[in-house]
């Protein structure tokens, strides 16, 4: 029976993909007591263009109402026996489950790779240019720009791998290398990428310390360094390439934790290298571990000690500190005792990329979205964006988002370019900018009078060393004459308009300690409308799509019925419908605001119903989170923040349930 359910669905693929395709295999295959049709396909010229492909693709079908995770080993499987035959990392699945899309396009991600799912269902599967239009919204509505946590993978990876290399070959040798930089300009990435290069290509010992942890930033100047010592005995002993900061046993006199890790370096015959990523914790500044204040010099006193040991012995000991703030490894004295870590630490960033690696991240990355954008374009985005890696994926998600799925490939207009980036930084971007700009202030405080000038256009007034850090820093350009980009200009002018707050919450009456407390919370502050702000947009974007297809399915089981456009205008007031009726109910769905799509719902109760239950609170919701209390200026409290997040909480949990 399922072999000839099988069959019958590779006689209807075949026949969809004709005009499209040309099958070079057909044949089944039996797989953890499945069975699966596949098909070799190379694609016509147009195809390989909207799929940026050269191999062969497979296509492999099934009959189950429920996919599973195997579906996706099966054809990876395949791939792997057709030695290169097939386009490893993309491919097709052609399915009957109703849930199917959402879940093999989730396993393709866990696994690398980009699933094009294909429900059949219980109709003719579309073809010629039908079927073409299919291909487009299932890839190209996935987002290649989107990236969160370190980037490590060439794919993702741009305008650093040869940097990447270099500091760590320079590793080998027994050197001291700083990596400061703006928060999301991808030090953490460029950490990750220098461990992969040194696991992969030279023999060492690394020794990784994340200074964010509570575990860590808690301990003292002695203990930190003993637990480095104790790490490099365990690497030792485990012939472990990498090792995270293992806490040491017992408790030391900071004499006697020195000496061990000097004993530590002296027995290790290989290359050893210890980075501190977020070393900002534990300096001076830090806002949750004040004892550093007191606690560091001694720490790089003896780090350094260790360092010369190393030299004195033939040892090979490399430092690498990353962090924000390069000011406490360039001040001569901390409370009057010098500074052991001046001159002992570079002062070297990571700074923006250059403006040809960022346009070629842009034009390299959009085609996997269908979106092949020009130089000009593309060189719009990246200085818009002050060519912050992190910042330009943002700016390229938001305008994935805006453009329809089904219309690509395209070469985004440049009027349209220009005006999703106005939007981007009134509604993302400008609150992404503060944050990291309220960030670096807090931790090097000099830099804000100096930023504040470059905002008045009084570049003259600032020192030429202050505006070298500046420019390091991606704030200026290179002959520093202006701001480096729209983006650094809107959150300079966020942090500067809603306040002179950095001092007000710090007067000089106010201990130490409560200092520390209050830059923590403005931190967390702004950490937290910047994710209610994120989460938000992400909910509408999605509960765009949600009405649209919605609609559109109850409409075609009411053949005799208003369409689905139809039924959206009428729910808009007279001059918003006029406004939007000309255009194609994907790219009007796009134009709905918070209240329209509470009208729509409102009104098609009978369709959402059973997603959303209660009327009332439907109600209640939606008109919490147009509130917006992140985007506007009033005052709001934490229980104010609480009850957006609950919100937030109570949409996302009805998407998932569409989702699931």
């Amino acid at each position: 029976m399922i072999e000839d359910e099988t069959l019958e669905l590779c006689l209807q693929v075949r026949q969809s993909v004709k005009d499209l395709f040309h099958i070079t295999y057909d044949g089944t295959y039996e797989w953890e007591n499945g069975t699966y049709f596949s098909l070799y396909v190379r694609p016509s010229k147009r195809v390989r263009a909207i799929l940026s492909v050269e191999r062969e693709l497979l296509i492999l079908g099934n009959v189950y109402a429920d996919q599973q995770a195997r579906t996706i080993a099966c054809a990876r499987q395949i791939i792997k026996d057709s030695k290169g035959r097939l386009e490893p990392h993309l491919f097709f699945i052609v399915h009957k489950d109703p849930r199917g899309n959402s879940k093999l396009k989730n396993w393709g991600r866990e696994f690398h790779v980009s699933v094009i799912p294909i429900y059949a269902g219980t109709e003719q599967l579309p073809t010629g240019q039908d079927f073409e239009r299919l291909l487009a919204y299932e890839f190209f509505s996935q987002d290649p720009f989107d990236v969160t946590g370190p980037v490590v993978t060439d794919a993702q990876f741009f305008g650093r791998r040869t940097e990447a290399q270099e500091l760590a070959r320079k590793l080998q040798s027994g050197q001291i290398r700083a990596c400061f930089g703006i928060r999301k300009i991808g030090k953490t990435s460029i950490l990750h990428r220098v461990l992969q290069d040194m696991d992969a290509n030279f023999d060492a010992i690394t020794i990784f310390i994340d200074c964010s942890q509570d575990g860590i930033f808690q301990l003292r100047s002695h203990s930190l360094l003993l637990s480095i010592a104790h790490t490099i005995d365990a690497a030792m002993r485990t012939k472990a390439a990498t090792l995270e900061l293992l806490p040491a046993p017992g408790n030391m006199t900071l004499e006697e934790a020195s000496r061990a890790l000097i004993a530590g370096v002296e027995q290790v015959r290989k290359p050893l290298v210890i980075m501190f990523d977020e070393v900002d914790y534990i300096t001076p500044a830090s806002p949750v571990a004040p004892h550093w204040k007191s606690d560091f010099i001694d720490f790089w006193r003896n780090m350094r000690a260790a360092y010369q040991a190393a030299m004195r012995t033939d040892r090979k000991l490399s430092i690498v500190v990353s962090g924000v703030s390069s000011k406490w490894f360039a001040v001569e004295s901390i409370d009057g005792i010098e500074n052991a870590a001046l001159a002992f630490v570079p002062e070297e960033y990571l700074s923006p990329l250059p403006r040809g690696a960022a346009v070629a991240m842009i034009r390299s990355m959009g085609p996997l979205a269908g979106l092949n954008f020009d130089e000009a374009s593309a060189e719009r985005v990246a200085s818009t964006c002050s060519d912050l890696p992190f910042w330009i994926r943002k700016a390229c998600a938001f305008l994935h988002a805006r453009i329809d799925a089904s219309a690509r490939p395209l070469r985004p207009v440049a009027a349209d370019v220009a005006s999703a980036l106005s939007d981007f930084i009134r509604d993302e971007g400008a609150a992404m900018a503060q944050v990291a700009l309220q960030h670096l202030f807090r931790v090097y405080p000099e830099l804000r009078g100096a930023a504040l000038e470059a905002l008045n256009n009084q570049f003259g007034n600032i020192k030429p060393s202050v505006m070298r850090v500046l420019f390091k820093y991606g704030l200026v350009t290179a002959d520093g004459k202006k701001i480096s980009g729209e983006m650094v200009e809107s959150g300079l002018r966020l942090v500067f308009e809603e306040g002179g707050n950095l001092e007000a919450v710090s007067p000089p009456e106010v201990d130490a300690n409560t200092q520390q407390r209050l830059a923590l919370e403005i931190s967390e502050w702004a950490e937290e409308l910047q994710t209610i702000g994120r989460r938000r947009n992400l909910i509408e974007r999605k509960l765009r799509e949600f009405v649209a297809n919605f609609l559109r399915f109850s409409s075609l089981n009411a053949p005799d019925g208003p369409s689905a456009k139809d039924r959206i205008l009428a729910t808009l007031l007279p001059r918003r419908r006029d406004e939007v009726a000309g255009l194609p109910l994907d790219e009007l769905v796009q134009k709905l605001y918070w209240l329209d799509l509470k009208a729509i719902i409102s009104r098609e109760w009978s369709v959402f119903g059973r997603i959303f239950n209660d009327r009332v609170r439907m109600t209640e919701n939606f008109d919490l989170i147009n509130d917006r209390p992140d985007a506007h200026a009033k005052n709001i409290d934490y229980a104010d923040v609480a009850l957006y997040r609950r919100t937030l909480a109570w949409f996302e949990e009805k998407l998932q349930r569409i989702d699931a």
